[in-house]
C-alpha cells in the first residue's frame, strides 16, 4: 500500500526548515514535481525542457526509447501509457517516478556535472559509499522527528549537498511506494518512527538505484547507443492545469466614445480567444447583416496530446485490428469535428489514419509538426457547443458582441449591449474542455499559441493580431524564475512575432492562511498567476464596472510586484459583474477574467484605427499603460491605472 508523503516534509527535506529556509532547489527535478510523486500515487504529467541546443524531437525520441527498455527490463509493461509528444521546445510526458530517476535525470548537465559526479563516486565506493548513504539518512530521520514534533529540540544537522538531498528524498518517495508497514494516513510521528525503521530498506533501494544508473550508461557507452552528445535534458516540471479567472463596462474605460469620435471600424482585425470555446452561432457574434458569424475558426486543443503521441506508431501500425484503430480514432476527434465534405468517419479514417502515422514518423525523424496534417483533428464547427462553460463565450463577448439590430421580446433591453469591439474577427481556441486531462492545459496552450504563430507565418500578412488568455496558473516560487514559466516563455514567442497578448493578473488577491495560530484571511501581494508574469504579456488587474474610482481595485484581483520585482499588473479594467453573452443567453460574470478582454478590445480598437501599430505589441502596450487613468491606488494594486481608450486615442 502506497504511503503518501505529505508536502510539508517533502520541503523540509528539499528545502530545509520553514523558518529556515535558504536551501535553493538545486536538481533538475523541479520542486512541484516532488511535491507530486511524494503526495500522489502513480504517474504524473511532466514537461521537460530539452538541453541548449538539442531539439524536442531527439529528447522526446530518446525518452520514449528508453522508457520502454527500462519497462522490458523491470517487467512493466503493464504500466500507463507515457503519452510522449513535443512541440517547439517542451516535451510532454506520464511518467513513474523511478522512471524519471533511472531514464531522465541521468541526461541532465546538473548530473553529469562534476561537483555531482564527484558526489557519486562516494556513493558508488562500496564500502564508503554505505557510511555515506546511512549517515544522509541519519541526518534526514533528524528532520523528519523534528518536523513530525516541531517542540522537540532540534539537533545540530549534518551538512547535506544537492546530492544528499536529492537521494534522500528519492530513496524515501521510492519506500513510500512499496511499504506495507504503515496505512497512506499515517500520523507525522508514525511516518517518522516508519522512516527510521526503514532505513535499511531506503540505502537499499538508492543503493540499486544509482548502480543500476550507473551500469545502464556503461552499456549505451558500449553499445553507442547515445544519439546525442554532452547532456540531453535541461529540468523536468510539472504540465500545470489552467483554471479560468474568474453591467454595461464599456463606457467606465470610454470605449464608447471612442469609436463615436475616431470612427474605429475593427472589421480588418482578428482576435484569438484561447479558453474553454465560443458559441459562434450566437447572435451576439452575427455581422452586420446578421447571418454570418465572425468567428472566423474554432479550433479544439484539449486532445492535441493525443494527436502528436509517438504512441500513435504503435497503435495505427499495419496488424492492429481495423475496428480497434477506428475506436482510437474516434476518441481523437473532438465534438463537431469536420470531416471532407459528403465523407463520413469510415470514409475519412484511412486518411486520418495516414495524418496520425505520418506525424509519428515526422517526430520519430525530429521534424517540426506538420500543422496540415494536425488541423482535421483541431479544427471543428464554430456553432460547436462549448462543454465546459460559459466562460470562453462571455470573454469573446467583452471583446467582441454586437448587439442584436432586430426588436424582439425574447431579448431583454439590457443584453441589447456592445462589446469593446462589435465587428472584429474572431478565432476560437478550446484548450479546456471535458474531454481534456485536466493536469495537460499547460502543454494544449502552448501547442495553441505555436499554430498561432504558424497561421500567422504561412501568409504574407498577418492574420491574428492579438490573443486573449483569462486563464490562470499558479506560479512556483521553487521552480522557474519568476516570468519564465515554459507558458511565459512560449507568450514572449508569440509578443516577439508581433502578436499582443493580453492575460488575466488572477483572482489570488484575497487568500486563505492557515498558521500554528490559526487560520485567517489577507490580501495577498505578488500573488500575479502565469501567463501574466511574462513580461511582454499585458496583465490586467479588476475594478469595478461602473465606479472604478470610488471602490478601487477589486478584492479578489492579484497584486503585484512579481517574484522578481517587476510592477504587474500593467493597468486595471472592470471585471466585477460583467454582463455578457453565455451559450444560452446573457449573464454576470466576475474575475480578472473579464478585465482582461477590455484590454484586448482597446488594443484592437487602436491598430484598427491607427495601422501602423499592427506588429508593434510592445508600442500598443506602452500606450494603453502611459495613457490609463490614476485611481490614486498603490502601484502593485493598480499598476499604471484604469484602461483609458479615449485618452489612448488622444495621445496619437
Amino acid at each position: 500500500m502506497t504511503v503518501l508523503i505529505p508536502r510539508t516534509l517533502a520541503e523540509y527535506i528539499l528545502l530545509g526548515p520553514t523558518g529556515d529556509r535558504r536551501q535553493l532547489q538545486d536538481s533538475p527535478i523541479l520542486g512541484d514535481v516532488w511535491i507530486a510523486y511524494a503526495s500522489e500515487a502513480g504517474p504524473q504529467e511532466l514537461l521537460i525542457t530539452p538541453y541548449k541546443t538539442n531539439t524536442a524531437g531527439l529528447v522526446a525520441n530518446w525518452i520514449d526509447d528508453e522508457v520502454d527498455h527500462d519497462r522490458l527490463m523491470h517487467n512493466a509493461s503493464d504500466r500507463e501509457p507515457r503519452k510522449i509528444a513535443y512541440l517547439q521546445g517542451v516535451i510532454a510526458a506520464r511518467l513513474y517516478f523511478d522512471e524519471v530517476l533511472r531514464v531522465i535525470v541521468p541526461t541532465t548537465n546538473w548530473w553529469s556535472s562534476a561537483r555531482i559526479q564527484s558526489d557519486m563516486a562516494v556513493y558508488l565506493q562500496a564500502a564508503s559509499g554505505s557510511q555515506r548513504i546511512n549517515a544522509v539518512l541519519d541526518t534526514v530521520q533528524e528532520m523528519a522527528e523534528h518536523w513530525s514534533d516541531p517542540k522537540t529540540t532540534k539537533k545540530s544537522a549534518g551538512m547535506l549537498t544537492a546530492l544528499d538531498r536529492y537521494a534522500a528524498l528519492a530513496g524515501i518517495i521510492l519506500w513510500a511506494a512499496q511499504t506495507t508497514t504503515i496505512g497512506p494516513d499515517a500520523k507525522p510521528a508514525e511516518l517518522a518512527a516508519a522512516i527510521k525503521a526503514g532505513k535499511g530498506d531506503i540505502a537499499r533501494l538508492l543503493t540499486d538505484l544509482f548502480s543500476e544508473i550507473l551500469s545502464r550508461q556503461e552499456q549505451n557507452d558500449a553499445n553507442q547507443r547515445k544519439q546525442w552528445k554532452g547532456s540531453l535534458v535541461y529540468q523536468v516540471s510539472l504540465n500545470r492545469r489552467a483554471d479560468m479567472a474568474v453591467a454595461r463596462s464599456v463606457p467606465s474605460v470610454k470605449a464608447d466614445a471612442a469609436r463615436l469620435l475616431f470612427t474605429v471600424n475593427c472589421a480588418e482585425i482578428a482576435w484569438a480567444v484561447i479558453d474553454s470555446g465560443i458559441q459562434g452561432d450566437h447572435i451576439c457574434f452575427k455581422d452586420a447583416t446578421g447571418k454570418e458569424s465572425r468567428v472566423v475558426a474554432s479550433f479544439d486543443f484539449s486532445n492535441f496530446r493525443k494527436i502528436v503521441n509517438l504512441d500513435n506508431l504503435r497503435i495505427f501500425n499495419e496488424n492492429e485490428d481495423p475496428e480497434i484503430q477506428q475506436g482510437k480514432l474516434k476518441q481523437l476527434l473532438p465534438d463537431g469535428h469536420k470531416l471532407p465534405e459528403g465523407q463520413k468517419l469510415k470514409q475519412a479514417g484511412a486518411k486520418l489514419i495516414s495524418n496520425l502515422v505520418q506525424l509519428s514518423r515526422d517526430a520519430r525523424a525530429q521534424r517540426p509538426i506538420h500543422w496540415e496534417l494536425v488541423e482535421p483533428f483541431i479544427e471543428i464547427k464554430v456553432d460547436t457547443r462549448p462543454s465546459v462553460s460559459d466562460h470562453g463565450t462571455h470573454v469573446a463577448g467583452i471583446i467582441g458582441a454586437r448587439a442584436p439590430q432586430k426588436r424582439a421580446k425574447a431579448i431583454a433591453e439590457d443584453d441589447r449591449i456592445d462589446g469593446m469591439c462589435p465587428d472584429i474577427q474572431l478565432y476560437d481556441f478550446r484548450v479546456l474542455s471535458q474531454n481534456s486531462d485536466e493536469k495537460d492545459t499547460e502543454f494544449a496552450i502552448i501547442a495553441a499559441l505555436q499554430y498561432i504563430r504558424h497561421l500567422n507565418e504561412r501568409h504574407d500578412h498577418i492574420s491574428i493580431h492579438g490573443a486573449n488568455l483569462s486563464l490562470s496558473i499558479k506560479h512556483d516560487v521553487r521552480n522557474y524564475a519568476c516570468g519564465r514559466t515554459p507558458i511565459c516563455e512560449e507568450c514572449e514567442h508569440l509578443v516577439e512575432s508581433g502578436v499582443v497578448v493580453v492575460a488575466a493578473a488572477g483572482n489570488y488577491g484575497f487568500q486563505s492562511f492557515t498558521t500554528t495560530d490559526g487560520a485567517f484571511e489577507s490580501y495577498a501581494a505578488f500573488s500575479i498567476t502565469d501567463p501574466g508574469n511574462a513580461d511582454g504579456v499585458i496583465t490586467v488587474g479588476s475594478t469595478h464596472r461602473s465606479l472604478p474610482h470610488t471602490y478601487g481595485v477589486s478584492f479578489f484581483s492579484s497584486r503585484g510586484p512579481t517574484g522578481d520585482g517587476r510592477l504587474k499588473p500593467d493597468l486595471v479594467a472592470p471585471g466585477e459583474r460583467i454582463h455578457g453573452p453565455f451559450r444560452d443567453g446573457w449573464g454576470d460574470l466576475d474575475g480578472t477574467s473579464m478585465a482582461a478582454p477590455h484590454v484586448s478590445g482597446a488594443a484592437a480598437m487602436l491598430m484598427a484605427r491607427y495601422p501602423e501599430f499592427i506588429k508593434q505589441p510592445r508600442k500598443v502596450k506602452k500606450i494603453l499603460c502611459e495613457t490609463a487613468t490614476d485611481l490614486g491606488r498603490e502601484r502593485s494594486f493598480q499598476g499604471s491605472g484604469l484602461l483609458d481608450v479615449l485618452r489612448a486615442f488622444q495621445s496619437i
